[in-house]
């Protein structure tokens, strides 16, 4: 009994490979027997997942990856396998098909002959022996003595022989010509049967290939309309373009797209998941209470981040690490400056740095009555896989935040970026949406308008794909009292 992994989607989409192993190693590292591209298969870790065979079960166990491992959609640490489960390495990562393939069967023996299934040899006694009567009849007058008949002249071995192939062979000749119009007859309906279901497969993937056309126009027209970063747009036509392509080059080739169709829905779900999100309100009641943070160190270098404000007199979060060096030394001076406000800098003061999570809080120093966020989601279990976000901050800092203005006169302009949530975690909500240096600290937004979040950092091979957030329900119990109000 051997297994088959037949990769769907990623660097690697179209190829196959079978393994008659107990354990079977998957992930990027060079080491592992199923693997995947190490330089663009970035969801895929190192050591990701090992598939364990013991008497005929088939175990998929996730090894501690950073993404997590999918069968059919629903995360897994260990799940048995069956035949055509879709496993996918990382939410957004490659797709592979599982099969289950049999050795070749083994000749069948030779047919054996019974005794009873051979023709009966021939008599040689001439006469056959009646049977005796149960009970004796009375006598009665002997007839005449008649004149016996003429016996027929006696067929030699060799006629008899015949005689009983012909019959015999006559029987199985009507056997097999019986057995030849089932097989045609069968032959066509199967051929009908499979006919009908290719034409019902082709309106299905038509009809999915259409969806997609239609959902992606009205996506992208509502994404510009709100004047989301194009990185938004390009990621999703990317992945919308290629599905599309490979799934009409399999069926025009006549290949098994099923694997193709599931992730085509998927795909589906997660477009009409961040469709169905009104980022334009969430930018209108948001976007004016996001600060542009500007630091310098005792060394008298500068830096900038992102933070946003929760109290009307100016109580501001953002990361540990944007006012504070690893060793532990703060920034000097801080000033911050609210979304759309030329030249309007205020100073602030750090009141509070996190010992356990990328978190610190500004205050300002002349309070005022400025902008706030619609709230923060105390409660974790509102945040759930697949769920769409947004974040408003200022990647690259003024190179996107000001149109590379001096930051004298700069006034700042938020970017959103629309993605997905990929992971979550006690001490981590982790987001498959763009990110850059100098968006540390942006709020990430629910699809109520809610701050769920506050991101950190990147996975390093991701290209800023794969981005790590501290969650809001961590953020909501280190706040002080009079910060209370914000907590939803």
């Amino acid at each position: 009994m051997s297994v088959e992994f037949r990769i769907t989607t990623g660097a690697r989409a179209g190829a196959s490979e079978r393994f008659e192993k107990s354990v079977v190693s998957i992930g990027r590292h060079p080491m592992n027997d199923l693997r995947f591209d190490a330089n663009k298969d970035i969801d895929v870790s190192g050591r990701h997942a090992e598939l364990r065979s013991v008497g005929g079960r088939h175990v998929l166990h996730d090894i501690g990856s950073t993404n997590g491992t999918f069968v059919n959609g629903d995360r897994i640490t260990e799940r048995e396998l069956a035949d055509g489960d879709l496993v996918t390495f990382g939410a957004g990562g490659p797709q592979v098909s599982f099969h289950v393939v049999s050795t070749a069967s083994a000749p069948s023996p030779a047919t054996r002959v019974d005794a009873a299934d051979r023709p009966a040899p021939p008599s040689m006694d001439p006469v056959r022996t009646t049977a005796a009567p149960h009970a004796a009849k009375p006598e009665t007058p002997k007839a005449p003595a008649a004149k016996a008949p003429e016996a027929k002249p006696r067929l030699n071995t060799e006629v008899r022989v015949a005689m009983a192939v012909e019959k015999q062979t006559g029987k199985l000749r009507q056997m097999v010509i019986a057995l030849g119009a089932l097989v045609v007859v069968g032959g066509a309906g199967a051929a009908w049967v499979l006919s009908k279901q290719a034409d019902l497969a082709q309106q299905q993937v038509a009809a999915l290939l259409a969806a997609n056309d239609s959902l992606s126009r009205s996506f992208e027209a509502r994404l510009r309309a709100t004047g989301i970063a194009d990185a938004a747009l390009s990621a999703a036509r990317a992945e919308r373009d290629s599905l599309d392509k490979r799934l009409r080059a399999q069926q025009a080739a006549g290949a098994d797209v099923s694997a193709l169709s599931a992730a085509m829905r998927s795909s589906q779900q997660r477009t009409a998941s961040l469709a169905g999100t009104d980022y334009a309100a969430i930018a209108e009641a948001n976007k004016p209470a996001i600060v542009f943070i500007a630091v310098q160190m005792p060394d008298g270098s500068p830096s900038s981040g992102t933070g946003f404000n929760i109290l009307p007199s100016g109580l501001i979060v953002t990361n540990r690490h944007v006012v504070q060096t690893s060793n532990g030394t703060r920034a000097t001076r801080v000033g911050v400056i609210f979304e759309g406000q030329q030249g309007a800098w205020r100073e602030a003061r750090i009141e509070y740095v996190s010992e356990s999570d990328e978190l610190a809080l500004l205050r300002l120093v002349t309070p005022g009555n400025h902008p706030i966020v619609s709230g923060i989601a105390g409660d974790a279990r509102s945040v759930r896989l697949a769920n769409p976000i947004a974040l408003l901050g200022y990647p690259l800092g003024t190179g996107t935040a000001g149109m590379d203005g001096d930051i004298n006169t700069l006034k700042p302009v938020a970017t959103m970026n629309i993605g997905t949530v990929s992971k979550v975690l006690d001490d981590n909500v982790q987001l498959d949406v763009y990110a850059a240096p100098g968006s540390s600290g942006s709020p990430v937004f629910d699809s109520r308008g809610l701050v769920i979040g506050v991101l950190y950092g990147a996975a390093r091979e991701s290209e800023g794909r794969i981005i790590y957030s501290v969650p809001s329900s961590r953020l909501a119990k280190q706040l002080p009292a009079d910060a209370a109000g914000v907590i939803r």
